[in-house]
């Protein structure tokens, strides 16, 4: 899995499952809806592999009734060649989602999703002749939870316990991951906030005769929210805290270490009849330590489209 495709998916998740904000939930006597989509391009600066831009499309589907919320997103697969047009499969990594929330009032709200999705991958050989394909199942639990301590300060976040199984050699995934970002949200008014995260991501194996893909991510994240009317401008930062990596395990079981450093600029609309959309674009400096590769510098942008009924 590249560094893009991580981000990728961390993107995807919070933004298809709902978990970096608690909910509220909707009226017990009727269902409520949501549909949307994302369209993310992502570009390592100089990475051929990438072809210079990667198009990543989502489309997901939300039923919440009472307390219950089932989803389901279908995420593209990659990487992809663009240089002649062609990819192993469209929209085809289906996620199912059923969230519980367990506590909702004005201090306290918690919930708890189960997911399971599958990564699904099209092998082509160096000639561009199809050379088999890849299924990957990873099972997900994801607690999320808000406290509201007084008008101006809370505490909030999600952790994510994830279990792969099948093809892991094929598809170099680690067999188990945690994942969780939580912190503190300072309201300075009904206009500005800020919010100071901790976030961690680490794949790892179970299995002690295994060492495929481990990898660690720790990072501070810092959003400045601000309210508009219906506009929300949010500017953030990521500020690296240790990273490393050995996703090159059949040729070098030495960790490779990174540093990133992102800033990103989140522009969201609603226009009061269900319909939302969201505008992202983050710039990132990627530090490697490794001497077979120079350090790369990141380009994301991202739309949004939401309807609620």
């Amino acid at each position: 899995m590249t560094v893009s495709g991580k981000i990728t998916s961390l993107v995807i998740l919070l933004a298809a499952c709902n978990i970096a904000d608690a909910q509220t939930s909707p009226s017990p006597a009727a269902w409520h809806f949501d549909i949307g989509g994302m369209y993310e391009i992502e570009n390592v600066e100089g990475q051929g592999e990438d072809k210079d831009v990667l198009y990543e499309p989502s489309i997901y589907f939300n039923a919440a009734y009472g307390d219950w919320t089932l989803g389901m997103t279908m995420y593209q697969e990659g990487p992809a060649d663009y240089g002649n047009f062609t990819r192993g499969g469209y929209l085809n990594r289906p996620e199912f989602r059923v969230r519980y929330q367990f506590i909702d009032n004005d201090q306290v709200t918690f919930g708890l999703t189960g997911n399971v999705r599958n990564y699904g991958y099209h092998f082509k050989d160096d000639h561009g002749a199809q050379a088999g394909t890849a299924n990957t199942q990873r099972y997900g639990l994801t607690p999320d939870w808000n406290i509201n301590f007084d008008k101006q300060w809370s505490f909030n976040g999600w952790l994510s316990l994830y279990q792969f199984t099948d093809d892991l050699d094929e598809t170099g995934y680690s067999d188990s991951r945690i994942e969780a970002e939580t912190g503190i949200k300072y309201q300075f008014n009904q206009t500005v906030a800020l919010k100071t995260n901790y976030y961690i991501e680490r794949g790892f194996n179970l299995d002690e005769n295994r060492n495929n893909g481990e990898f660690s991510t720790q990072e501070m994240r810092i959003y400045l929210p601000i309210e508009v009317g219906s506009n929300t401008f949010m500017p953030y930062t990521r500020l690296t805290l240790d990273r490393w990596s050995n996703w090159d395990w059949n040729t070098d079981l030495d960790r490779e270490g990174h540093n990133y450093s992102r800033i990103g600029l989140f522009y969201g609309h609603d226009f009061d009849n269900g319909l939302s959309m969201s505008l992202e674009y983050a710039y990132e400096w990627e530090d490697h330590d490794d001497n077979d590769s120079s350090d790369d510098r990141f380009h994301y942008a991202g739309i949004g489209v939401n309807y609620a009924f």
